[in-house]
């Protein structure tokens, strides 16, 4: 499914030849048992590069094109793909994929797997605060020490211009954001797609005092993710690459082929919570975002069982109380990281229920080494 829908995709945004997914599916259509053979073909070709028929295809890979394996489909599966091939795949809106990850989820384990779509300015909510604005704060005391250095005419205060603008560029390509639930990928996309506005605006206004603009260097390695569910982290991969294509051609740049659609192993499919009978370990980013799995403390023994349970709860003994909220646990992780200097911010979703009873605890000693910044008590959830 992955594969299709990036061809869909790949074909309307002008990475496949012109029109070369839409004939591979007609003449499917004409024997469909053909189309596992043609299409193998293609995700061939995409794997490392070169020709099918008479086309060169570039270097997609980065994961997705693997191997040639295609499922074979049916005549009424392939009419239903051709009429999906007729739109215009180019100007997706990769959050979507949430809700068809939710929506393909088996309805008796949603709620075992906390899965829910988060709209985009719920995320944007949670972005700004704990990405955008620091990072903007810090740009601004680079840009007034920039501008100081300008007044002065040596070669020196030039120099030293040019240093602090290319500091602070590898600060944005090295920043580096987790999200530890990541679903489907929609906070790393739109994290993405904020650190890379950022960069872009950097250039712009250092462009305005007379530097050279440079090649963006914010790429998919900056999104960082752990998910359970390994369909949810493949859509998650797909929705990276997705956004991050759309941003480079909608602000006119040529995309690095090398490959066209880099490895995002960061983006690994595991239990974030625990490893074995241990806690689990979070790699370290600046930034923590997300939205974790909500399951009541009452709801963890017959929603995750009872060995499960045993395990988290030893695990976590002393930090996060017996009948705490399943999302409490990543706060205390969340928490921790800061705490021990692997990370610096961080921003989740949760109910307002976590104000209260035993989840409340993990709240107090966030308070203890740290400090809540900014939180909306009560927001309607966009459904």
């Amino acid at each position: 499914m992955t594969r299709l829908l990036f061809c869909l995709f790949a074909e309307d945004i002008g990475l496949l030849p012109e029109r070369l997914f839409s004939k591979l599916l007609e003449e499917a259509r004409r024997s469909p048992a053909d189309f596992s053979g043609l299409a193998g073909d293609l995700f061939r070709a995409m794997h490392q590069g070169g020709r099918f028929g008479l086309e060169r295809i570039a270097w997609f890979n980065g994961g997705l094109f693997d191997d040639d394996h295609c499922l074979p489909l049916e005549r009424a599966d392939l009419d239903t793909l051709h009429s999906a091939a007729a739109l215009d795949w180019s100007a997706i809106e990769p959050a979507i994929f949430g809700t068809l990850f939710e929506r393909g989820l088996d309805p008796d384990k949603r709620s075992q797997l906390g899965a829910h779509y988060t709209d985009a300015a719920s995320i944007r909510r949670l972005i700004e605060p704990v990405i955008r604005d620091p990072l903007l704060a810090e740009w601004a005391t680079v840009k007034a020490a920039m501008m100081a250095d300008l007044r002065k005419t040596s070669a020196k205060a030039r120099q030293s211009v040019t240093n602090r603008l290319n500091g602070f560029l590898e600060r944005l390509r090295t920043f580096r954001v987790l999200d530890p639930a990541c679903g489907s990928g929609n906070f790393l996309y739109l994290a993405l797609r904020t650190l890379k506005d950022l960069e872009h605006q950097v250039m712009l206004e250092a462009e305005t005092l007379g530097l050279q603009r440079g090649f963006p260097a914010v790429g998919p390695e900056a999104v960082l993710g752990i998910e359970i569910n390994p369909y949810a982290a493949e859509l998650a991969r797909l929705t990276v690459w997705i956004g991050e294509i759309q941003w480079m051609l909608g602000h006119g740049y040529n995309l690095n082929d090398q490959p066209i659609l880099k490895p995002l192993q960061h983006i690994a499919c595991r239990d974030a919570l625990l490893d074995g009978d241990q806690e689990a370990t979070w790699p370290v980013a600046e930034a923590i975002v997300g939205n974790p799995p909500f399951l009541g403390g009452s709801k963890l023994l017959r929603e995750l069982g009872d060995d499960y349970t045993a395990r988290i709860r030893q695990a976590y003994a002393g930090r996060v109380p017996g009948g705490a909220d399943l999302v409490c646990y990543w706060f205390e992780k969340a928490r921790a990281q800061i705490e021990t200097g692997h990370s610096q911010r961080a921003g989740l979703v949760a109910t307002n229920s976590i104000r209260g009873g035993a989840n409340r605890k993990v709240l107090e000693q966030i308070q203890k080494t740290g400090t809540i910044f900014n939180a909306w008590s009560d927001l309607e959830w966009v459904k």
